[in-house]
C-alpha cells in the first residue's frame, strides 16, 4: 500500500468525523502532513496555498502589543527644546539642563501625553537659555526621564518672560510684548519649531537681527536714509536698534544738498545804521487799504526793523529817501552801506544815482543766493506767520 497508506486513511476519518478523545489539532496536523480536506464548504472547495501561508497558532492580546511597543528602544533625546502649544509645562528629559533642581513632593506625579500614557515626574527645576540666546527663564521645568523631545510650553515662556511669539513656514520669532522688538528668531526646516542651542545670533534672515545695533550703522547700511524711514522699519520690526534716535550724519549734509554751505559773516558793525539791510515781500492778495507789499528795512546794529506798506513796486525809491532823511534829522546819522537783492525795485538808475550823490556803498546778494540776504529774509517769514496766525484768529478773511 505503501508508507502513506495507513495515516492518509487515518487522517482522512479523523478530519471527517474527529473523536472527541484525541488530543492533537486536525488542522495542525493537516498543515504538518501538507493534507487539504477533501469535502468543499459551502462557498466551493478551498483555493491552493502555500504551507507558510498559514497563520501561527500563537494568538497576540491587545495588552501584549501595546507591551512589546513599551519595550521598543527609541532615539535617546536630542538635547534641543521644541515648541509646543499645547504643553501645560516645560519639560525636559536631563537633569543636567536645569541650574535648580527639586525632587520633594513630586512622587506620583505623571506627564500624559496625547496617547493617554502617563511618564512619571521625578523632579522639577528651572534653567536659563545659554549663550547665544537671550536670558529667557524657564521656570518649573518638569524632569521626565523617560521623555523623548525636550518641551518648551509657549503659554508659560510668553508669560514669564513677557514676550510674544510669531510663528510662520519658516520658523518662529521672538518679540518684546512692549516694543515689538524682535529679541530672537529661529528656522525650522523640518516638521517642528526647535530652538536650537547653536542657533547663532546672526540668523541667516535679513529681516530678523537678533543683537540690537545702533541705528546710526543701520542707517550706513541702508545707504543713509533719513529719520523718517529708519522710524518706519524700525516700527514695523524690519530692523531692531537699541536706540529711538540717530547722531549727527555730516556725509548727509554734504551729500545730499543742492547748494554748498554758505560761511558765516566775518564783518560785523560798531554803530547803528552803518549797514541797512532791505527786502520787498509781494502779497498775492490785495489788502483791503490797496496795499500789494511791504519793505523792510532793517538796522544790522541794533536790529531795529521798519515796515512800510505799498501798493506799487515803483514806490520804494521814493520810501528810501524819506526813511534817509528820517535816520539823519533824528538820529544825526548816515547811512553808510545799503543790503539787498536783485530786485528791479533797487537796480536802476535812480538808486544808483542817489547812493553816489551821498556816498553810500550798494551791496548786492549774489543772483540765487537769498541767504546772503537772510537777516530781513527771516523777519518777512517771523512778519507773515504773525499775520496769518491772528487772522485765523480773528476769523478773519486774508485781505485784512
Amino acid at each position: 500500500m505503501g508508507f502513506l497508506g495507513s495515516p492518509v486513511l487515518s487522517l482522512a476519518c479523523s478530519y471527517t468525523m474527529p473523536n472527541p478523545a484525541t488530543s492533537w489539532a486536525p488542522r495542525a496536523a493537516a498543515l504538518h502532513l501538507g493534507l487539504r480536506s477533501a469535502a468543499p464548504g459551502i462557498l466551493g472547495p478551498r483555493p491552493p496555498q502555500a504551507y507558510n501561508a498559514m497563520g501561527s497558532s500563537v494568538s497576540y492580546t491587545p495588552t501584549d502589543i501595546e507591551a512589546a511597543m513599551h519595550a521598543l528602544s527609541f532615539t535617546q533625546p536630542d538635547g534641543n527644546y521644541y515648541m509646543d502649544t499645547g504643553a501645560t509645562s516645560h519639560m525636559t528629559a536631563d537633569q543636567g539642563a536645569l541650574s535648580s533642581y527639586f525632587n520633594s513632593g513630586i512622587k506620583h506625579h505623571n506627564i500624559v501625553v496625547g496617547s493617554g500614557d502617563l511618564i512619571p515626574i521625578v523632579g522639577y527645576g528651572s534653567t536659563t537659555l545659554p549663550s547665544p540666546f537671550p536670558p529667557f527663564t524657564l521656570n518649573n521645568v518638569l524632569h521626565a526621564p523617560k521623555l523623548i523631545k525636550n518641551l518648551i510650553s509657549v503659554r508659560k515662556f510668553t508669560t514669564d518672560n513677557m514676550v510674544s511669539i510669531t510663528f510662520d513656514p519658516y520658523g518662529f520669532s521672538v518679540h518684546d510684548l512692549q516694543t515689538g522688538t524682535i529679541l530672537l528668531r529661529c528656522d525650522s526646516t523640518g516638521d517642528l519649531y526647535p530652538l536650537f542651542a547653536n542657533t547663532p545670533v546672526n540668523s541667516s534672515v535679513p529681516h530678523s537681527a537678533l543683537t540690537a545695533i545702533s541705528p546710526d550703522l543701520w542707517h550706513i547700511r541702508l545707504e543713509h536714509p533719513g529719520a523718517a524711514v529708519l522710524r518706519s522699519l524700525r516700527h514695523s520690526n524690519l530692523i531692531d536698534c537699541n536706540k529711538s534716535h540717530m547722531t549727527y550724519c555730516s556725509s548727509c549734509h554734504l551729500g545730499k544738498h543742492s547748494k554748498m554751505p554758505f560761511y558765516n559773516s566775518m564783518s560785523y558793525t560798531v554803530l547803528p545804521f552803518d549797514i541797512i539791510h532791505s527786502d520787498l515781500w509781494t502779497s498775492p492778495i490785495i489788502s483791503s487799504a490797496g496795499h500789494s507789499y511791504y519793505v523792510l528795512f532793517l538796522d544790522d546794529y541794533s536790529k531795529f526793523l521798519w515796515t512800510f506798506p505799498i501798493s506799487k513796486k515803483s514806490q520804494v525809491q521814493h520810501l528810501f529817501k524819506s526813511f534817509y532823511s528820517l535816520i539823519s534829522t533824528q538820529f544825526e546819522r548816515n547811512i553808510k552801506t545799503f543790503q539787498c537783492d536783485n530786485g528791479t525795485e533797487y537796480i536802476n538808475t535812480t538808486f544808483k544815482e542817489f547812493f553816489d550823490n551821498h556816498g553810500m556803498l550798494f551791496r548786492l546778494s549774489c543772483p540765487h543766493s537769498s541767504p546772503q540776504n537772510g537777516k530781513v529774509e527771516r523777519h518777512i517769514k517771523s512778519i507773515n506767520n504773525i499775520i496769518r496766525t491772528l487772522l485765523a484768529h480773528a476769523s478773519l478773511p486774508l485781505s485784512f
